[in-house]
């Protein structure tokens, strides 16, 4: 929550990271591990946190932290499938928002992807197996899954990640896309909340679904800017993902 509220404007922002991490041995552990691995091939081995902001970047280093707190609840060790196939679509979303961020220079959507699905965390640990059996089965649609947490849970996930994100205080950025990332939100295709919106299609279309569908959707319609580019070709980001993924799961 902490690394979620820091302002990456603020003059003081690496000293508050700086300050998280020394409150958490373990996650700065496993951070220093990630820095270091042959994924970021790094020459120069990364030994403090300090050196990993100097060396990755501010944001790169959040969006680390963040990815390896929320490993701890979604998709690691004896967590259920579900939450497993969970975390890998928050991954893909991830990865794609950031693709289509850096064509629009707007840094920090691999952050706001990966936790555009906490509603569903939330409503996990509430529920717990029943939540995730419910949910463990085909839809046809996103509405069919939303009707399902309705009637287990009465809200859906979106629902529970606007209480989340008001409850947490976290950034009005994140929250907006926590709680419309399926219906499309209002603004240009450069707001961060239409690109998670289209990230969690992408995801979704890839092979990496929010719900279980009997077949993946169909690529979505991109704008212009997005078209033809190489770094947002299916195949392209598939690999991507399915790296990070192997990656983080280390």
């Amino acid at each position: 929550m902490r690394l979620l509220k820091l302002s990456l404007d603020d003059d003081s922002a690496e000293e508050g990271c700086e300050e998280i991490f020394k409150s958490d041995p373990a996650l700065t552990a496993e951070l220093l591990l990630l820095s270091n691995s042959a994924f970021y091939g790094r020459r120069t081995h990364v030994e403090t946190i300090r050196h990993a902001m100097k060396l990755l970047g501010l944001e790169r280093v959040r969006c680390l932290a963040v990815t390896i707190a929320l490993r701890s609840q979604m998709g690691h060790g004896e967590r259920p499938k579900y939450l497993a196939s969970v975390w890998a679509h928050s991954i893909a979303a991830a990865v794609a928002a950031e693709a289509m961020g850096a064509v629009y220079q707007s840094p920090g959507l691999y952050t706001s992807g990966l936790t555009h699905d906490l509603g569903r965390l939330g409503l996990f640990l509430v529920q717990g197996p029943d939540y995730a059996r419910e949910l463990s089965v085909e839809f046809a649609g996103m509405a069919e899954a939303n009707a399902a947490e309705q009637r287990l849970c009465g809200m859906t996930h979106c629902e529970a990640g606007a209480l989340v994100a008001h409850g947490w205080g976290l950034p009005e950025s994140i929250a907006t896309c926590m709680t419309n990332h399926h219906a499309q939100p209002r603004g240009t295709d450069a707001d961060p909340a239409v690109i998670v919106w289209r990230a969690c299609q992408m995801a979704d279309s890839l092979g990496f679904p929010e719900v279980p569908h009997p077949e993946a959707p169909p690529w979505p319609s991109l704008p212009p800017m997005l078209r033809n580019r190489p770094e947002l070709e299916p195949e392209t980001l598939w690999d991507e993902i399915n790296r990070r993924i192997a990656d983080l799961s280390g």
